[in-house]
C-alpha cells in the first residue's frame, strides 16, 4: 500500500491479469473504498496522481523516457538542433510522454488521445508541456483537425503505447495517417510489443506502402523493459525510430 493525499493506493494480490485489467484499490481518507482497473482511464487519471503513482511508480514505466531518449540520440547523430524537433505525441495520456520530451530539450507541440479523461489530467497536471490536445481518432480526422496539426509544423512523431494488433494497442494506421501531416523530412518513434512479430509499421516502410514517403530509413531499434507487471514479471517492449522523408 502506498500513501498519496487524500487516499492510500493498494495493488492486491492477483492471478496474472490481462493487460489493462489489472486491479487497483484506492482507499480513500473518508473511509471509503474504489476498485479501478489499470485502464480505467477516465477514473484512473481524475485522481491527480493515481497514474503516477501505479504506473510510474510501483510498476516502474520506463517507456516515457525510453523513447525520448531513443529520439534525442537520432536528432544529435543527425546533426538537429533539439529545440528545432516539434513533436506530435500521439496516444500522449496525462502528458508524462511530453514532459520527457521537453525534459531533453524537444518540443512537444501538440498531443492527440482518444480519452477526454487524458487531456483534461494533461492539462491539469502539466499545462503548458504541449501547445494544444486533441482529443480525436487519427484515422478519421476531421479537415480542422488536421489544420489544426499542420499549422504546428511538427517534424517529429512520438507513440509511447504499443502500436500493433491487438486491443491494447494503438493501430498502425493511426500511425502512417499521422505521419501524412509531419513536416518533408521527420522522425518518428514508437515502441511495440517486443513478442509480437512481424512488426507491422515496419513491414510497410519496407515495402513502401506509406503514402506520400519517398524514403523511410531505420535509424534505431532497441529492447527493454517497459515496466513489471503487479506480479513483478518483466513486460518487454522494443522501441524503433524512423527517418522519413515525403
Amino acid at each position: 500500500m502506498s500513501e498519496r493525499g487524500g487516499f492510500t493506493v493498494e495493488i492486491p494480490p492477483q492471478p496474472d491479469p490481462e493487460t489493462g485489467h489489472e486491479r487497483i484499490l484506492v482507499h480513500f481518507d473518508d473511509g471509503a473504498t474504489e476498485e479501478l482497473r489499470l485502464h480505467d482511464y477516465d477514473r484512473v487519471y481524475a485522481l491527480p496522481g493515481l497514474y503516477e503513482e501505479v504506473v510510474q511508480r510501483r510498476l516502474d514505466c520506463r517507456s516515457p523516457d525510453e523513447i525520448a531518449s531513443m529520439l534525442a540520440g537520432a536528432t544529435d547523430r543527425l546533426g538537429w538542433e533539439r529545440s528545432q524537433v516539434r513533436v506530435l505525441d500521439i496516444g500522449a495520456g496525462n502528458g508524462i510522454s511530453g514532459e520527457a520530451l521537453a525534459a531533453l530539450g524537444m518540443r512537444p507541440v501538440i498531443a492527440t488521445d482518444l480519452e477526454p479523461a487524458a487531456r483534461e489530467a494533461a492539462l491539469r497536471d502539466r499545462p503548458g508541456v504541449y501547445d494544444a490536445y486533441l482529443i480525436t481518432d487519427l484515422v478519421a480526422l476531421s479537415p480542422s483537425e488536421e489544420r489544426a496539426i499542420a499549422e504546428l509544423a511538427p517534424n517529429a512523431l512520438t507513440c509511447v503505447a504499443p502500436v500493433g494488433a491487438g486491443r491494447q494497442h494503438v493501430p498502425p494506421a493511426a500511425l502512417v495517417m499521422a505521419v501524412r501531416l509531419l513536416a518533408p523530412d521527420a522522425l518518428i518513434a514508437y515502441m511495440r510489443d517486443a513478442t509480437d512479430e512481424p512488426d507491422p509499421v515496419t513491414e510497410q516502410m519496407r515495402i513502401g506502402e506509406l503514402e506520400g514517403v519517398e524514403r523511410a530509413q531505420e535509424l534505431s531499434r532497441r529492447r527493454y523493459r517497459h515496466r513489471y507487471t503487479v506480479n513483478r514479471h518483466p513486460m518487454l517492449m522494443e522501441g524503433v525510430v524512423w527517418r522519413v522523408s515525403r
